[in-house]
């Protein structure tokens, strides 16, 4: 079994590659958040083996690590996210020093991984990303229309007030 730990960032992501025996397969190596950069890791990832044998983690960082959760889905992976407090709560547990760096990170979420049960990301992420989008963006039209009507209908009441006041 391979663990893949991922620390997400804006423009690269720092990965690290060990085995469930604590072998390091690769040090901490740097992809860029782009499409050569994630072809990049998927050859990685092919060289280790079947998909079911790896493991891959990162830190849910809100929108930078969606097109690496579209691509790993697309490419058959399975990818499990965590809340950033249990990944400080684990580091704490094993050290004392407040190191924190890229590579540190990712190494650490990687050894994490080993730790806890895998529950991957479901499969149909892209189709539930699409319903929340699709649902925000209606409320946000909806509270638009709100906004306007409110405005037309008090634009609509001075101006029959003045007339009146005529």
């Amino acid at each position: 079994m391979y663990f893949v730990g991922i620390d997400i960032s804006n423009y690269k992501h720092d990965c690290f590659i060990t085995t469930e025996t604590g072998l390091i397969v690769h040090n901490p190596f740097i992809i860029e958040n782009s499409h050569d950069g994630f072809d990049e890791l998927l050859t990685m990832l092919r060289s280790l083996g079947h998909p079911s044998e790896v493991r891959i983690g990162f830190e849910s960082p809100g929108h930078y690590a969606l097109n690496l959760k579209l691509f790993l889905g697309k490419a058959h992976y399975s990818f499990m996210e965590f809340n950033p407090v249990l990944l400080a709560k684990f580091n704490k547990s094993q050290s004392l020093r407040r190191t924190k760096t890229d590579a540190i990170d990712c190494s650490s979420i990687a050894r994490w991984l080993m730790t806890v049960e895998y529950k991957p990301h479901p499969i149909g992420f892209y189709h539930t990303y699409s319903l929340k989008s699709l649902t925000r963006l209606r409320n946000s039209l909806i509270q638009q229309r709100s906004f306007y009507l409110v405005k037309l209908t008090i634009g609509t009441i001075h101006k029959i007030d003045r007339i009146k006041a005529m």
